[in-house]
Formats: structure tokens, sequence, C-alpha cells
């Protein structure tokens, strides 16, 4: 009687195990990026988190009403990086696109006052780089700010 007790013991800690360790690596395969195509056969870009990939239909952003520019409603805190469709007219939004900076909603999305230029996130605000000149590279120095050099 302990040998069949003692052999089902070790059967049970045998599949026990196998599945911990099969449950230990299938958590991976949940960890992946998403890719949205028309046939499903492309496969997404690894370095992004969502990859929509058609070449005649486009992304629509989510219509909300919002209050104000200060107010994060109907979202329930400001989020940077966030980007919506305002429908509502009041206070002082109008309907358009608006981002959020991390405090407040800001309109219309960021533009380059001037052909060629670039913007850049400094972390608060967009910064314009100018145009660079013909055989110049764009260069990031150390503190992670653009400019144009030889």
């Amino acid at each position: 009687m302990k040998k069949n007790s003692r052999k089902l013991i070790d059967s049970f800690t045998k599949c026990f195990f196998g599945l911990f360790v099969f449950s230990l690596f299938s958590i991976t395969g949940f960890s992946q990026n998403v890719g949205i195509s028309a046939t499903g056969a492309t496969p997404p870009n690894v370095d992004a988190g969502l990859d929509i990939n058609y070449t005649t239909k486009g992304v629509l952003i989510p219509r909300i009403s919002l209050s104000s520019t200060s107010s994060a409603s109907p979202l329930s805190a400001h989020i940077a990086g966030m980007i919506v469709y305002n429908t509502a007219v009041g206070g002082d939004v109008t309907p358009g696109f608006y981002y959020n900076d991390g405090t407040k909603w800001v309109s219309g999305m960021p533009k380059a006052a001037a052909s060629g230029e670039m913007q850049y996130w400094n972390g608060t605000a967009w910064v314009a780089i100018p145009i660079g000149q013909p055989g110049q590279l764009l260069h990031i120095n150390a503190s992670g700010v653009p400019s144009w050099a030889p």
C-alpha cells in the first residue's frame, strides 16, 4: 500500500512540475505586439505595440466631447501622449484634434513653421529644429537634443 501511495505522489509531482514548466514558458507567448492587416498575413513590426497595415484605409481616432483644455474629463486623468478628436463646442475647445501634454489638452497637431523643419518633444513642449544645410547630418547630443552638424 505504501509503494502504491508513493508512486501516486511521485506521479502527481511529475505531472505538477511539467504543468508548471509548461505554464512558465507559455506566459511569454502573451507578451507580443499586435498587427492588423487586410489579410492577417503581414507580421507586425517588432518595435511597434500596434502595427496597422492597410494601403486603402485610415485610422479613426477616438471621438470624445472635451469640456475645456484644463479638464481631463471625460477621461479620468491627463495622460501625456493621448490623442483624441474633440466633438464639443464650448469653453476653450472647438472640434478638432487635441493631444495631451500631461497637464492639459493642446489643440491641433504639432507642426513645423517652415518647410523642412522638424519637431521633437523635449519633455514639456514641442521644439522646432530648423532645416539643415546640404552635407549636414542630424546628431543627438548627450542630453537628447537633436541638431545639424557636418
